[in-house]
């Protein structure tokens, strides 16, 4: 489809068989990391650690290759753009103040509490 729509015999198109990305397994939800981002769900959103697996790309990857331990979060409460569709890499991507400050709790409690464990 690519040789067609270029339509130019000046042009090479090649697949890359490389796979750039190294092979990770997901990060494990029974260790002590997860509890404390758990524990920092509850206090600070009052609600469930939901784990979940994106299809997005994300670099973690090269870090979980390696057998660490990484979790995406970003518990943010937004009510006001997020009823009208608008949220993370929309055209509109913003967060209440409050909300920030919040957040930016949420992480130095899980960094003082991660710094803490075993």
């Amino acid at each position: 489809m690519i040789r067609k729509v270029i339509n130019g015999p000046a042009v090479t198109v090649a697949k890359n068989e490389r796979n750039t990305r190294p092979v990770a397994r997901p990060s494990r939800i029974d260790s002590e990391a997860f509890r404390v981002l758990d524990a920092a769900v509850k206090q600070h959103y009052s609600t469930v650690t939901l784990p979940t697996m994106s299809v997005g790309a994300t670099d973690m990857t090269y870090l979980r290759a390696k057998c660490v331990e990484c979790y995406g979060i970003g518990p943010m409460a937004d009510s006001e753009d997020g009823p009208k569709g608008f949220g993370a890499d929309s055209d509109q991507e913003r967060i209440l103040e409050a909300s920030l400050h919040k957040f930016v709790r949420f992480h130095w409690d899980i960094a003082v509490n991660l710094a803490k464990a075993q």
